[in-house]
């Protein structure tokens, strides 16, 4: 008997139990659980590890701004202090000066009555300026006048005041007549012991002072000249008096 070529062939396999699909959900089923669980932890851990990260930045934002507002708060500091020191500077400077003029003007009493002094007759006992508070190119002057020695008799005379420097690269002077800071009847002084005159004066746009020159001449028999002059510091630009050594020719 030949076997049918054309019959077909039959494959028999064992019908499993409904337990053991049931036993494989159940094994899916936890490995998705464990994966969904893994996935939660990984996401927590990275979003602890990013809220660290912005905590730690956020302090070192705090910091930063802590020691920038600390450095602003010394610049601030060192800024006052700086100007506190700078103006008490000036200050001193100005009260040195101050003092140094206040005794050139006692000796120049003390010389009023020496009767034996070196130096007699008609004086220039000092003269010194200082700027106008706020005004760069206004200044106030103060001159005093002495006859040392034995005071017979009254002096009378005049004196001028003269600004001597450089405009547009060439000498220049002005007189504080020409300035319109002293009249003809200012300049005029009569006196026995001490004679002291004030005023105010501008200085001239673009003219840059080198010296102030005082020339003070007596009237009337045996008169005499008198010319000093002071040269122009820097300081006097600071609102700081200026005294130079009497240097009297006449």
């Amino acid at each position: 008997m030949t076997k049918d070529s054309h019959q077909p062939d039959y494959i028999i396999r064992k019908r499993r139990k409904a337990s053991w699909y049931w036993s494989w959900a159940a094994f899916m089923l936890i490995i998705l659980l464990g994966a969904i669980g893994l996935g939660y932890w990984l996401s927590e851990r990275q979003y602890q590890g990013y809220g660290s990260a912005n905590e730690r930045l956020g302090n070192l934002r705090s910091q930063l701004e802590e020691s920038n507002n600390s450095l602003i708060h010394w610049q601030q500091q060192y800024q006052v202090e700086h100007q506190v020191t700078a103006e008490l500077k000036k200050d001193i400077q100005k009260l040195n000066t101050q003092i140094h003029n206040l005794e050139k003007e006692k000796q120049a009493f003390l010389r009023i009555f020496d009767p034996n002094a070196v130096e007699s007759g008609l004086q220039i006992a000092s003269f010194v300026w200082e700027s106008v508070a706020g005004k760069v190119d206004q200044f106030n002057f103060r001159l005093m006048l002495i006859q040392a020695g034995q005071q017979q008799r009254d002096v009378s005379g005049s004196y001028s005041i003269t600004l001597v420097g450089k405009q547009d690269g060439e000498d220049k002077s002005y007189s504080l007549q020409e300035l319109e800071a002293l009249s003809q009847q200012d300049t005029q002084f009569k006196f026995r012991y001490v004679a002291s005159h004030r005023g105010t004066f501008n200085i001239p746009e673009g003219f840059v002072p080198e010296l102030v020159r005082v020339q003070v001449t007596s009237s009337g028999r045996g008169g005499e000249t008198v010319l000093q002059d002071y040269p122009w510091q820097a300081e006097s630009q600071q609102q700081t008096p200026n005294e130079v050594e009497d240097n009297n020719v006449g």
